[in-house]
């Protein structure tokens, strides 16, 4: 069975991209879920107030560090096969 990386499994790239789309919208469809369900268990009726900036910048720090630890892991495999 030839590895992820090799020149015999050419579509390799295709394959974690196809793979990285259906797990980021999983995730999306998720959280959007997990946030009205939260929305419509806690408030009154109405519209539902803003997200705040601070809550936004978590979320965007905390994104940031997910997509870094992702990264460092096709670096893990290049090491591994050293």
């Amino acid at each position: 069975m030839p590895e992820i990386g090799s020149s015999e499994n050419g579509n390799w790239k295709t394959i974690i991209y196809a793979a990285g789309a259906a797990l980021g919208a999983a995730m999306g469809l998720a959280a959007a879920h997990l946030y009205t369900r939260n929305a419509e268990e806690t408030s009154q009726e109405g519209p539902l107030a803003p997200i705040g900036t601070g809550d936004a910048f978590k979320i965007g720090m905390a994104l940031l560090a997910l997509l870094r630890q992702v990264a460092a892991l096709g670096s893990k495999h290049e090491e591994i096969e050293r």
